[in-house]
């Protein structure tokens, strides 16, 4: 037979074991919840959460900042690119003008459209400034040296009249341009549609 005294301390035990979890839950509930409201507390007197506010702004700032300097990188990166292009193109047309103006051929240059009824008349020009600069040993700040001697430039026009016009537009005498003798091209188109008694086939312009 058990022993009822047996019984009623086990119990007794039980009892005591639950009051002490109870006790010991509860005293943590109540630190925690203190320890809570004293950080709280701290908090708003220190104003924790006026600096988050700030800290959260300087972010959003320093990460906009970062995507326009990364935008500028791009921009400038293109930029660069595209001026190493253009360099790149100006010094081969540099070294073809060079190519040019020391080829054995004749370097012509050509205005005006090479179409009906229009004609092709070749003038002879040269620059005073330049062959003046060149004489005195100088270069001139604009025109190339050859401009020192007499240049064809080939210019298509409905007359000579025109043709002197479109010539003295492209390269005018008031920056020293002057034309030193001017003929009309022959060719079998020229014999055909221009006949001799109206149009001359040389003439030496003043």
């Amino acid at each position: 037979m058990f022993d009822i005294s047996l019984i009623g301390g086990f119990f007794w035990l039980l009892k005591f074991l639950f009051f002490v979890f109870g006790t010991v839950v509860g005293l943590s509930i109540l630190v925690a919840t203190v320890g809570h409201l004293w950080a709280a507390g701290i908090e708003q007197r220190a104003g924790i959460e006026e600096l988050r506010e700030k800290v959260a702004v300087y972010a959003r700032m320093a990460t906009g900042l970062a995507g326009r300097l990364d935008s500028r990188k791009d921009s400038a990166s293109s930029a660069a690119a595209a001026l190493f292009s253009i360099q790149r193109q100006e010094t081969a047309l540099k070294r073809k003008v060079r190519e040019l103006e020391t080829a054995r051929f004749r370097f012509v240059r050509v205005l005006g459209k090479e179409q009906m009824p229009n004609k092709p008349y070749e003038f002879m020009v040269m620059n005073t400034s330049v062959a003046h600069q060149v004489k005195r040993g100088e270069k001139h700040p604009f025109y190339d040296n050859s401009w020192a001697s007499s240049q064809p430039v080939q210019v298509w026009g409905p007359s000579l009249e025109d043709a002197k016009a479109e010539l003295e537009r492209a390269y005018p005498v008031t920056v020293g341009f002057k034309i030193t003798h001017v003929e009309l091209v022959p060719s079998k188109t020229n014999a055909m549609s221009v006949p001799a008694n109206q149009e001359p086939q040389m003439a030496v312009a003043s």
